[in-house]
């Protein structure tokens, strides 16, 4: 039998996205339940204090005489139960934070708000907004149930001085595949391995790679159908784009083994230790090489470009209960986060773009790493989203610890999904 990889989920890629120091903020006791009057309540998976985010509520706190207190920090399933329990009990905060799997299901539980009554209200305008990361929470009736606050694009993180250390020219610093499409990405990273030592580029670390690849190879959905009900992932277009991804490990020896990405924080470090020439990763890995790396000059580069040349995203999420007891508060919150200044508070920390496009443009080369890292802010123009479903975190449960055996290079790609494939249907329609 072949053991599961564990394999980051998103919140784990998230994790740290809002939470590099600085600042200070004082925290309520943290009751359970909502805020009255001029008092809300926020119930985030990370520690707020200190944060990107706990310095923009303190700003919208001053500005609107509107106290936030934050309830206690719960990370994992057990802020996944705690939120369950707080919309069964009727009793939730005013602004929770949810990770983007959960909002179809509970959407289509009926207990969340549907914002449209206050952008509407407001007169908002969507166009400040990055488009599909704005139109993330959007459902099927046309409701809008949950906020992205930001999003954290995946490119590809590169060893300046490796390339230049064996005369591989250096990926496009624009968004563009010239010189730059998925077999010069594999070119390149056969000449930066260098067995037992290093290895060229890494890929496959996560969904983000799945919906990405896919895409980019010319599918018109990714992993699941445009309405969630079909597991598209299995399709031959979607299929050959895992499998070439999957060859650079197989074939090619220029990808780490699946085996040795047993845990999160293991290819940040093999980039980070000079073990790794290319990753493929989220914004959110930026301060943790800012801080660790200190001996290589690194940078970013868009995908490698096939028949599109997009990139999956993953999304900073709150939302607001039916039963919270200040929406019209919460809300307000809400708008001045993805406001072009909330949003400029929440760039601070380095390792998320703002949703807000205004906001997005203080994404300038500075003194830190990367040295293009508007590219991260030129991505929301080229994003692809994962579609939703109402059982997303039941499929993945069933397909990603079957892909193990392609991914250990036991079985195809295209014979491990077919065979996986009844069963995700299945658990769509369930």
């Amino acid at each position: 039998m072949t053991a599961h990889v564990a394999v980051p989920s998103r919140r784990t890629l998230l994790g740290g996205a809002l939470g590099l120091a600085g600042g200070s903020l004082l925290l309520g006791c943290g009751r359970a339940g909502g805020g009255s009057g001029d008092e809300i309540t926020l119930l985030n998976w990370e520690q707020t204090a200190g944060t990107p985010l706990g310095r923009a509520t303190q700003e919208f706190e001053k500005q609107s005489g509107t106290r936030v207190t934050i309830q206690p920090a719960v990370t994992g399933e057990a802020y996944d139960a705690k939120m369950q329990a707080l919309l069964a009990g009727g009793d939730p905060p005013d602004v929770m934070r949810i990770n983007d799997d959960f909002v179809c299901g509970f959407s289509d539980q009926g207990v969340l708000l549907d914002l449209n009554t206050y952008t509407r209200r407001d007169n908002l305008n969507t166009s400040q907004f990055a488009r599909e990361a704005y139109e993330f929470p959007k459902q099927a009736d046309g409701s809008h149930t949950a906020w992205v606050l930001g999003y954290q694009p995946r490119l590809v993180f590169y060893n300046v001085d490796m390339f230049k250390e064996v005369g591989v020219p250096l990926p496009p610093t624009t968004w563009t595949s010239e010189g730059w499409t998925w077999d010069d990405f594999a070119d390149a990273a056969r000449k930066l391995t260098i067995p037992g030592r290093r290895y060229g580029g890494l890929i496959y670390r996560d969904t983000g790679y799945e919906q990405t690849f896919s895409v980019n190879h010319g599918s018109a959905t990714g992993i699941f159908s445009k309405d969630g009900t079909q597991f598209t992932l299995a399709d031959p277009r979607e299929i050959e784009a895992m499998q070439w991804a999957t060859d650079l490990t197989c074939k090619a020896r220029v990808q780490p083994p699946w085996s040795q990405l047993r845990q999160d924080s293991v290819p940040n470090q093999m980039f980070a230790q000079g073990r790794l020439a290319m990753l493929f990763t989220s914004f959110g890995t930026v301060p943790y090489l800012r801080q660790t790396v200190r001996d290589f000059s690194w940078d970013i580069a868009p995908p490698p470009g096939d028949i599109e040349q997009k990139t999956e995203s993953s999304v900073v999420v709150f939302t607001v209960a039916k039963s919270a007891k200040n929406p019209d508060k919460a809300w307000e919150l809400l708008k001045f986060l993805s406001s072009e200044e909330g949003g400029r508070i929440l760039l601070e920390g380095g390792a998320l773009t703002p949703i807000n496009l205004k906001a997005a443009e203080g994404l300038k080369p500075g003194k830190e790493a990367p040295a293009h890292i508007e590219l991260f802010a030129e991505a929301a123009k080229h994003l692809t989203a994962t579609n939703q479903t109402k059982n997303t975190i039941g499929v993945r449960q069933l397909y990603r610890p079957a892909l193990d055996a392609a991914y250990n290079c036991e079985k195809s790609v295209g014979d491990v999904l077919k065979e996986v494939k009844p069963q995700v249907q299945d658990a769509l329609r369930s």
